[in-house]
């Protein structure tokens, strides 16, 4: 009988033994498991935010303009005026454009749209050239035809030319 009474607290201590055990894998299971739950959702999120922002700045124009230099500053480009008499010297041409995808459309076109600009400069007369709202007239004229060439009217044409930055050097007789 001694034996047991011996027996019996021990096989009480075998069994909380497992008992402690098993409650120590479910704590760790249920741990790994929240654990695994959450970083999901947040890696889901940032993924959606990440995909949301690129979106986004694909589609609306950036605060800082793209510059586009379609003539560098110096390349002295003659075009010539109303009439064939006078050329005027282009020192510097340079747009400002609201999107990547309007500064990658304007180096695709860039031949087609150095042409449209000679075309534009070919109905002005040298007057016209000498005032500066002659000037502006020309810039905008520029701005309408590059962003027509490339695509950008209507709505998206605040993504296209925002801005036109032209140096002519000088105005002279072509003979």
């Amino acid at each position: 009988m001694p034996d047991e009474i011996d027996n019996a607290p021990e096989t009480k201590k075998k069994k909380s033994q497992p008992n402690f055990l098993m409650t120590l894998i479910i704590v760790i299971v249920v741990a790994l498991a929240i654990s695994g739950i959450t970083s999901f959702f947040i890696v889901k999120v940032l993924s959606s935010n990440l995909v949301e922002s690129t979106k986004t700045s694909s589609q609306y124009s950036s605060k800082i303009p793209l510059r586009v230099i379609l003539l560098q500053e110096g390349a002295r480009y003659p075009v010539m005026l109303k009439g064939g008499y006078d050329v005027a010297v282009i020192d510097s041409l340079q747009l400002d454009v609201g999107s990547t995808e309007a500064r990658d459309a304007i180096n695709a076109y860039r031949l087609e749209i150095l042409e449209a600009i000679r075309m534009i400069f070919l109905n002005k007369t040298r007057n016209e050239l000498s005032t500066p709202s002659g000037i502006e007239l020309t810039k905008k004229q520029i701005i309408n035809s590059v962003n027509e060439i490339i695509g950008f009217t209507g709505e998206r044409e605040q993504l296209g030319v925002i801005k036109v930055t032209l140096i002519i050097m000088t105005i002279t007789n072509a003979t």
